[in-house]
């Protein structure tokens, strides 16, 4: 019942969790700019502004090349087919068996019946590009108005839920929980935002050395994408390879190019994110890529986004209330106390079956 909720309900539970993760992430600056004395509705309103003016830079920096792009697309789906000749062999003896055979019936005089049209649809139906852009802009105002309402009097409502609570022990633990989710997620936004910021300057660079058109474009692609874990750096690398393909006329040449991509992505996936985020999100890649898989077919690519995030707050729910720790352990969270002796945590180069006989 609850899945069937969340899914059917994705139109209001998807901006009410951004807003929430905003409010989580974006409250301790707007607590930053009341400590100097600035109101709070005024100090919510520019931490919104400043957030949403960085995402209307992005959008500035992807639409010029991304038009351009777009504009090319037909000549260059033609010439990335040209560029791999092997790719297509299989359709052109599907082609010309079917000439074959229509060639066959004529000549032993078999009426012809089936009939084969196949139209190219254009890329862009400019309708839906209308209708689709009114409702993002009605989704991203929805969030922004969410976001300003939950950071400007979301305290006053946290205060009316404390008082609530019939003992001072509820009112901590709340409090704790509460705390904890907003040092936890913040900080894991905070730091792959960080990440991906220099991954994006990383593939620009790397994407301009070795004669890719637009790298300021796949930069910013692979920045964005790095949000997604695992999958997402696979499916910039697969667009980078589509795109190098009918930029350049060597085959070769465009798979390089997707390999310098992926090979920038597989670094810093390798090195840089485990080091700086492992102790935030301390849960392994299995976990993870069942979050993503879940949250996206709950609410498709929003929750894809926020498949990592939410995970985090789930882990630290989970961990206030007994009866669930055990769900926050699977999540990522400890155990026991390694501090005390009792504790043994799970050594990782031991198999489970010798723990189960020892």
């Amino acid at each position: 019942m609850l899945c069937g909720l969340l899914y059917l309900g994705a139109a209001l539970f998807v901006p009410l969790s951004i807003a929430v993760l905003a409010y989580l992430t974006l409250r301790p600056a707007v607590s930053r700019l009341c400590k100097r004395g600035i109101p709070k509705s005024l100090a919510s309103g520019l931490v919104i502004l400043v957030a949403f003016l960085s995402i209307a830079l992005i959008a500035t920096l992807l639409y010029s090349p991304m038009q351009t792009w777009m504009d090319r697309a037909p000549e260059s789906l033609h010439r990335f087919r040209g560029n791999f000749d092997s790719l297509t062999e299989r359709i052109d003896e599907v082609n010309e068996a079917e000439e074959s055979v229509r060639k066959t019936g004529e000549e032993i005089g078999v009426e012809q019946t089936l009939k084969i049209q196949v139209d190219q649809p254009g890329l862009i139906d400019s309708s839906y590009l209308i209708n689709t852009t009114g409702s993002v802009l009605a989704f991203i105002m929805a969030i922004a108005v969410l976001t300003f309402f939950m950071l400007s009097t979301g305290d006053d409502l946290l205060n009316r839920i404390l008082n609530v609570l019939p003992d001072e022990e509820r009112r901590e633990s709340v409090l704790r929980t509460i705390g904890d989710i907003q040092d936890n997620v913040g900080r894991y936004l905070a730091q792959i935002s960080a990440i991906n910021l220099g991954l994006a300057v990383a593939a620009t660079l790397v994407m301009w050395a070795v004669g890719m058109p637009t790298p300021i474009l796949w930069g910013v692609l692979a920045g964005l994408f790095n949000f997604i874990p695992y999958v997402g750096p696979l499916g910039a690398t697969g667009l980078v390879l589509l795109a190098a393909g009918s930029a350049f006329d060597s085959s070769t040449r465009a798979l390089m190019t997707a390999f310098a991509f992926w090979l920038v992505t597989a670094i810093e996936g390798q090195f840089i994110t485990p080091a700086v985020v492992g102790r935030t999100l301390k849960v392994g890649p299995i976990v993870v890529l069942v979050a993503v898989a879940f949250w996206g077919v709950m609410w498709g690519l929003p929750g894809v986004l926020l498949a990592v995030p939410m995970l985090i707050m789930m882990r630290q729910i989970f961990a206030a209330f007994d009866s669930t720790f055990p769900l926050a352990v699977v999540l990522g969270e400890e155990s026991c106390d390694e501090s005390t002796e009792d504790c043994e945590p799970i050594k990782e180069d031991q198999p489970i079956a010798e723990m189960a006989t020892s």
